[in-house]
């Protein structure tokens, strides 16, 4: 992902220790301010920052009329630029114990509160704030290592720190305000408790806590809203705010259903996605929305509300007859087909995607033959999947996508897709036409529809028959193979001492292993053969399935005994209704065969 630039905490400069007497006697009276800095950090002579408020007017040093911070100080300049040496060594430590950040957070206050006192006493002349601005602007960046010890995160709330840094994101300048996002994405940084201290996992708990309950979700999302993406500075801005609602759904995943009820940021996502403009932001924007619809049906309902559905389909209508120019284009175009798949969990999704002429959409793109392709497919298994999947199972019927769906069965003209598109897989493309397949002969009830989908096994000499069994035989025997690896992999685990979650775990990565050596393919192909043996009335079909198991020395025993396990594995083993039917339904299919 090409990202703006890294926040500056990423490298914080490390500054020298506070030098001794005998260096500071050294110091040249003659050096420039630029040096200066460059030597020992944020020096603030002759700058808009710190406390060296003084300007050096024909070799005499001026106090200015607004800022007494120097007014009778009987300091030489020589002696001034020595303590700003110091002051410097001071504002940036190495490390960060209790005493250290208390001051940090001190001095952070007071120049705080002397930008806000300028800023009400001279409203309508900024030079006269102008300084106080530049000083807050250092301020925040020096807070930054308060990120090196997250255990001290809870004394951070308890000094109110969090609140203050929160009131900055209203801030009249939004470059503070910016400045203060680029502050809590680095104090927010998982990566900061990856590999933590308890403490420090704790602290970061409490400080995330803390933000929430005063407000920062809503404050992020409306300070969003006053960035404009064409300055540099607020296009980091807006990737920075992101990042922070990201780091704090990481850190508590119930935050990501508390953003969306209380806040418009899905509103704004959507919109941002829907920007035909690539940039970073937009592909951040798209994984976000994925971020926020993973696990949450609020969240997807809410999508739905927004006109989410119909925004995602235009997006991606983009990709129907070109493809994404990079690979992070590519991204932008997976985060929003995997969102649309999400989504369609819900049935009241399915329902304003049909309404959204999303099955017709999703043909299109299997017929252009792009990248897209790929996920099409994808997404019709999603939209046509479950007994709530029956309206778009008949639609797609109705609009023929029947003709569009057996040529990506068959692998019509795919030497040369797979040529082009490195990233294709037939084993996924395998499984999500098959899964299709079998939601058609599940869902599809109308006798016309039903007579046409059964003809599609009936035309060009049985063709599709053919190639049911052959998938059979291809996914029968990668199962086998990872049987035999299970069989081995049990007899050493007998021998090893484990504890029940241990051998749990170990049992559910065996059962894995299947899945990915395409048990669930299997399962599918064996339904639809099952299906139509039991549909076709004349028995030709029956027959011919039959005869082209026997040739590899099988029988139709073969095909009962994976359905028989199939049914086994239907649903989360919770036993509602819909899985009950499900499970009596393929049963219902082994008596019948």
């Amino acid at each position: 992902m090409n990202v703006p630039a890294a926040p500056v905490g990423k490298n914080k400069r490390k500054l020298p220790p506070t030098p001794d007497d005998a260096y500071l006697k050294k110091v040249r009276t003659d050096e420039d301010d630029d040096d200066f800095r460059a030597g020992w950090g944020p020096g603030t002579v002759g700058s808009s920052s710190g406390n060296g408020g003084g300007r050096e007017v024909d070799g005499q040093v001026r106090d200015d009329d607004e800022d007494e911070r120097f007014h009778e100080s009987g300091l030489s300049d020589e002696q001034k630029k020595i303590w700003e040496i110091v002051d410097a060594g001071e504002e940036v430590p190495a490390t960060i114990d209790l005493p250290t950040l208390k001051k940090m957070v001190l001095k952070f206050e007071k120049v705080i509160n002397r930008n806000q006192e300028l800023r009400v006493k001279y409203s309508d002349t900024p030079l006269k704030f102008i300084e106080s601005e530049a000083d807050l602007d250092e301020e925040i960046k020096n807070m930054l290592t308060a990120s090196d010890a997250p255990e001290l995160y809870p004394n951070l709330v308890e000094l109110g720190t969090h609140v203050t840094i929160l009131s900055l994101l209203s801030h009249e300048n939004t470059d503070i305000s910016i400045a203060a996002v680029e502050l809590l994405n680095e104090l927010t940084d998982e990566e900061l408790v990856t590999e933590a201290s308890e403490s420090a996992e704790e602290g970061m708990k409490i400080l995330v806590k803390a933000l929430v309950e005063s407000d920062a979700l809503d404050l992020l999302v409306q300070n969003i809203s006053r960035l404009h993406e064409d300055q540099g500075e607020d296009k980091q801005g807006v990737f920075n705010t992101m990042s922070v609602i990201e780091n704090l759904i990481s850190i508590d995943p119930s935050i990501a259903e508390v953003v969306v009820e209380k806040t418009t940021f899905l509103s704004w996502l959507l919109q941002r996605v829907r920007v035909k403009t690539f940039d970073s932001n937009r592909q951040y924007a798209s994984e976000m929305l994925a971020i926020l619809l993973q696990n949450s049906r609020p969240n997807r309902i809410k999508l739905g509300e927004l006109g989410g559905v119909d925004t995602l389909l235009r997006v991606i209508a983009a990709y129907k007859r070109k493809d994404p120019k990079d690979p992070d284009e590519v991204e932008l175009m997976e985060n929003i087909f995997d969102v649309l798949c999400a989504a369609l969990i819900e049935p009241e999704i399915k329902e304003k995607f049909l309404e959204g002429e999303g099955l017709e959409l999703m043909i299109l793109l299997l017929k252009e033959k792009k990248m897209s392709r790929m996920r099409a497919l994808k997404v019709l298994d999603h939209a046509m999947l479950g007994s709530d999947g029956a309206s778009c199972c008949n639609h797609f019927v109705d609009i023929l996508g029947l003709k569009t769906l057996f040529p990506a069965f068959m692998r019509k003209g795919m030497k040369k897709y797979k040529k082009e598109y490195k990233s294709f897989s037939e084993a996924e493309e395998d499984e999500h036409v098959v899964s299709i397949i079998s939601s058609l002969f599940k869902n599809v009830t109308e006798p016309t529809s039903r007579a046409r989908l059964m003809v599609k096994f009936e035309e060009a000499d049985y063709e599709k028959i053919d190639r049911l069994v052959e998938m059979h035989k291809t996914y029968a025997g990668r199962v086998a193979d990872a049987d035999k690896e299970i069989e081995d992999r049990k007899k050493e685990l007998e021998e090893e001492d484990l504890s029940d979650d241990e051998r749990e775990a170990e049992q559910e990565e065996l059962f894995l292993k299947r899945l990915t050596a395409g048990l669930f393919t299997l399962q599918l192909v064996d339904f639809i053969m099952a299906s139509v043996c039991i549909e076709d009335k004349e028995g030709q079909i029956r027959d011919r399935i039959t005869l082209l198991l026997e040739k590899d020395g099988q029988t139709l025993d073969s095909i009962k005994t994976i359905l028989k396990e199939y049914a086994e594995n239907v649903g989360d083993g919770k036993g509602d209704n819909r899985e009950n039917a499900e499970r009596d339904r393929i049963l219902g299919l082994v008596e019948a065969l």
